[in-house]
């Protein structure tokens, strides 16, 4: 029970990272982020969420981001770019095998620090 225990703590400390990732065609088809020190946190005078939408190429690189306001709680505008440069330093998974651009949202969380 106690292996059981530590194991279930293990496996959702490590997709903590990707349970940042939320929707779309980028996770459809399956490409992986490669950022392995990305930890979807920044710190702020206020705790809340911003989520980016981002298009991705083949290349594995970021080449727009899209801040979706109905879904995000921070509603300052330098909070917000905070996140968009964020997702600008993303990388995924690169091949000629996925379409051309692919997108997916990606939650930002702010923590009062």
């Amino acid at each position: 029970m106690k292996k059981l225990l530590l194991l279930t703590i293990a496996l959702l400390s490590y997709s903590q990272a990707d349970s940042q990732i939320l929707t779309g065609t980028l996770v459809d088809s399956g490409r992986k982020l490669l950022n392995t020190d990305e930890t979807f946190i920044i710190p702020s005078g206020a705790d809340g969420t911003v989520v980016v939408e981002i298009a991705v190429n083949r290349e594995g690189i970021v080449t727009g981001t899209k801040i979706i306001a109905d879904q995000s709680t921070i509603k300052s505008t330098p909070s917000r770019m905070k996140a968009e440069n964020a997702a600008k330093k993303l990388k995924f998974t690169a091949g000629t095998r996925y379409a051309p651009f692919e997108h997916v949202r990606v939650k930002y969380t702010y923590k009062v620090q």
